[in-house]
C-alpha cells in the first residue's frame, strides 16, 4: 500500500498546477490558502478545460487567453482511463 501512495505522490508532482503555464493540472491538499492564519485549505482538486478533439497538436491561439492549451493528465499507465472518464463526464 505504501508503494501505491509513494507512486501517486511522484505522479502528482509532475502534473501539479503550479508547474503548468495555463493553470491546469493537480492542486494538492493544502496548496490553496484562503486561511487567514496561513495554514492552507483542506481541499485538493484537478483543474481541466474543454478539449477540442480535432486539435491533435494542441495548437494555441495567443488570443485565446491564459487558460488556453492542452490539459495535463496523469499517464494512462499510472491512472488508467482517468482522462477519458473525466472527459466523458
Amino acid at each position: 500500500m505504501l508503494n501505491h501512495w509513494y507512486g501517486f505522490a511522484h505522479i502528482s508532482e509532475q502534473i501539479e498546477i503550479r508547474k503548468t503555464p495555463n493553470f491546469k493540472g493537480y492542486s494538492p491538499l493544502l496548496s490553496g490558502n484562503n486561511n487567514s492564519e496561513g495554514a492552507g485549505d483542506l481541499q485538493e482538486g484537478f483543474e481541466f478545460g474543454w478539449e477540442d478533439p480535432s486539435n491533435k497538436d494542441n495548437d494555441v491561439d495567443e488570443s485565446s487567453g491564459v487558460m488556453a492549451g492542452a490539459n495535463v493528465w496523469p499517464s494512462e499507465g499510472h491512472v488508467p482511463r482517468f482522462r477519458q472518464t473525466v472527459l466523458d463526464y
